[in-house]
């Protein structure tokens, strides 16, 4: 799982490459990082949400393979 740290920099070049859409030149690095300053508590909190979901999602998937397996032991002992 990248750190949130890595998930700025990819969103500050999602905006640079938004911002930059149309010009000749692009955008300066230091100018997409302010604009993006202003989306990024937003997409912070989606990412999380993301993350929440999957470590569920995960545990879930654990948790239910464990009763399968605990179904099949029971199960050979029985024959």
């Amino acid at each position: 799982m990248p750190s949130l740290r890595k998930d700025w920099f990819e969103h500050v070049r999602k905006t640079r490459k938004k911002l930059s859409k149309g010009k000749k030149t692009q955008v300066e690095h230091r100018e997409a990082m302010k604009t993006a300053s202003v989306s990024w508590p937003k997409e912070k909190e989606r990412i999380l949400k993301k993350r929440k979901r999957e470590e569920k999602r995960e545990a879930k998937n654990a948790a239910r393979e464990k009763c399968e397996t605990v179904v099949k032991k029971a199960e050979e002992k029985t024959q």
